[in-house]
């Protein structure tokens, strides 16, 4: 995929963060982890490249970065 970021399920999410699936929603609750795509009423997805932001920047400067995006 060179123009477009692959969609990572939540294994593979896990997988990078070296994070359980628990501590991935809890992050998500607080407002430190970016949101999923929706694919349907069970299949959710993460963007790569907003993965690999958060490893760079890490879980309070996400939060940061998306309270300025609002």
């Amino acid at each position: 995929m060179s123009e477009t970021s692959q969609l990572l399920t939540v294994k593979e999410v896990q997988s990078r963060l070296g994070w359980s699936r628990a501590t991935i929603y809890r992050h998500m609750s607080a407002g430190q982890f970016p949101k999923p795509r929706r694919l349907s009423s069970g299949s959710v997805r993460w963007d790569q490249r907003d993965i690999e932001e958060l490893i760079r920047v890490g879980t309070d400067a996400w939060k940061e970065q998306s309270e300025a995006a609002l």
